[in-house]
């Protein structure tokens, strides 16, 4: 998981937009760790999932609007999609393991993308 935060962080410092190809891998590689490891995170590492989950979806959302002729957009809304139901079940899980608020996570969200 600290590989792809960190991946993260790297991205949300470009100037420039990554290819559909890399946000596409990048995209595939996270639902592949969290499905493969999900139950074993910690609280640090459900914030860290939050925070991926909640910035790609977004970045998804912008990306599949843009432009309605880019042959990826369908794409980038499924991805939106998947990205937004793990973010629901991740925030569920903080909330009912953790007993954090939505402002609780937010916060800590924000703490940890601050340097970045």
């Amino acid at each position: 998981m600290e590989a792809l935060f960190a991946k993260l962080c790297e991205y949300l410092q470009m100037e420039d937009e990554i290819p559909y190809a890399e946000f596409a891998a990048y995209f595939k590689q996270v639902i592949a760790e969290w499905q493969a490891n999900y139950q074993q995170y910690d609280k640090e590492t459900m914030l860290k999932c939050q925070s991926i989950a909640t910035v790609v979806a977004a970045n998804a959302i912008d990306r599949g609007k843009e432009n309605k002729k880019d042959p990826n957009a369908k794409k980038f809304k499924k991805m939106a999609e998947k990205m937004s139901f793990w973010a629901q079940a991740i925030e569920l899980r903080l909330e009912k393991e953790y007993e954090m608020t939505k402002d609780q996570v937010d916060a800590e969200i924000d703490r940890l993308l601050a340097d970045v």
